[in-house]
This record gives structure tokens, C-alpha cells and sequence, in this order.
């Protein structure tokens, strides 16, 4: 199996790892060749991080290294980041998942809003969602202007919504256009639409609704 651990990681998280990655094997119909998996208490996952310059946000608990390798702070310390330990398999995930989409299009990069929200729909989907800022795409397009936002919630919503629409293999199929495509003309292919027209009304139904939660809170 093309995935490696440390000799001292304990059985449970092996069967975990494995278990996701079959998943995401599935999800995609891809293999995505050798991938190193790090699983570390908190001063060892810091200091890690720092060495590599993962530009982890303060609550950042899980990153997926360029070179292969996935690093994942232990279950245990989860609560010292404001993370609740049940989030630790859907952070393996998702850390996992970036690594998956990253292969596809290889050597492509693609907007960190489209990685980040698959990965993010894929281990988060089913959580509700809370969001205080909406920006355009167009925002949040390179990783430096991603890190002025973290749009996590708005990005995930949006594939989410695009699977309840056309399903996950339209996802799939978008992902692996964009090895030889731009994201645009990508979208149109797959989904039959511009991709700033449905942006469009995608904003415009969070808009709505935020102002609907922000009546049903007064």
C-alpha cells in the first residue's frame, strides 16, 4: 500500500489512515502514488511546521506538505487548539484529500478555493453552516489573499451545493479537467454553466440567508 508511516504510530491510527484513504482511492477512481503520514503531539507538530513553513493559522491542527507528506496533530491535543477531538478522522481527510486533488493535476496548481472547499465538503459536508463574511472568488484566488480570509464555510457550501445538484462525479470529473483546463472553462464543460453566473447566485442565496439568520437571532 503506497502510504508510510512513522514505526512508532499505534495500530489505530494506521487503520484510520488507511481507511480514509481508501475512501478517498474510491471517491476519486485515483491512486495517488507514496504518501507519508505524521501524526505528532503538539510541540513536535508546531515545531514541525515551523520548519517546514506550513503558515498554519492558530487553530490550524492538520497540513498537507508539497512533498508528500501529511502532517496531523495527535487526537489528544486537539482541544488545545479549539478543536473538539472528534474532528480528528475528518482532518485526516481532509489533510489527505488535498494530497489526492494535488496528484490529479499535477503539475498544476489550482485557486486554493476550489482545493480547500472539496476538501472541506468532502470531511466537513454534513456540518451546518456558519459563515460571517462572503467574498466573491475572485477574492480569494491566490493563497495570499486565501490567508486574508480562510473561507472555509463559504467554499465547502459551494461544492456541497453543487453535489446535491449534479452529484460527486461531476466534482471528480471538474477536478480532473483542470489537469489540462482552465478552472473556468472546466466548470463550463461539467456543469453546462458559467462559473461566475452560478457564483452569482450562489452569493446572492448566502446573502439572503444570512440576512435571515441574522433576523431569526434578533
Amino acid at each position: 500500500m503506497p502510504i508510510h508511516f512513522r514505526s512508532t504510530l499505534t495500530l489505530r491510527y494506521k487503520e484510520l489512515i488507511k481507511d480514509k484513504f481508501n475512501f478517498l482511492i474510491n471517491f476519486f477512481d485515483f491512486e495517488p502514488g507514496d504518501l507519508f503520514i505524521e501524526i505528532l503531539p503538539l510541540q513536535d507538530f508546531e515545531n514541525y511546521c515551523k520548519l517546514e513553513n506550513c503558515n498554519l493559522s492558530d487553530f490550524g491542527v492538520g497540513s498537507a506538505i508539497s512533498n508528500g507528506r501529511v502532517l496531523v496533530l495527535d487526537q489528544k491535543d486537539f482541544p488545545k487548539k479549539d478543536h473538539k477531538e472528534e474532528e480528528f478522522e475528518r482532518v485526516i481527510l481532509h489533510e489527505l484529500c488535498h494530497m489526492f486533488i494535488r496528484r490529479i493535476i499535477n503539475p498544476k496548481q489550482t485557486y486554493p478555493w476550489i482545493e480547500e472547499g472539496i476538501c472541506e465538503y468532502i470531511s466537513f459536508g454534513d456540518y451546518s453552516l456558519k459563515i460571517k463574511e462572503i467574498v466573491t472568488f475572485s477574492e480569494i484566488k491566490t493563497i495570499d489573499n486565501w490567508r486574508k480570509h480562510y473561507a472555509y464555510q463559504q467554499s465547502k457550501e459551494f461544492f456541497k451545493r453543487l453535489s446535491e445538484k449534479f452529484g460527486n462525479n461531476k466534482i471528480v470529473d471538474f477536478v480532473k479537467k483542470i489537469k489540462e483546463k482552465s478552472e473556468e472553462e472546466s466548470f463550463k464543460e461539467v456543469f453546462g454553466k458559467e462559473l461566475n453566473e452560478f457564483e452569482k447566485e450562489f452569493i446572492t442565496s448566502l446573502e439572503n440567508e444570512k440576512v435571515t439568520q441574522s433576523r431569526n437571532t434578533l
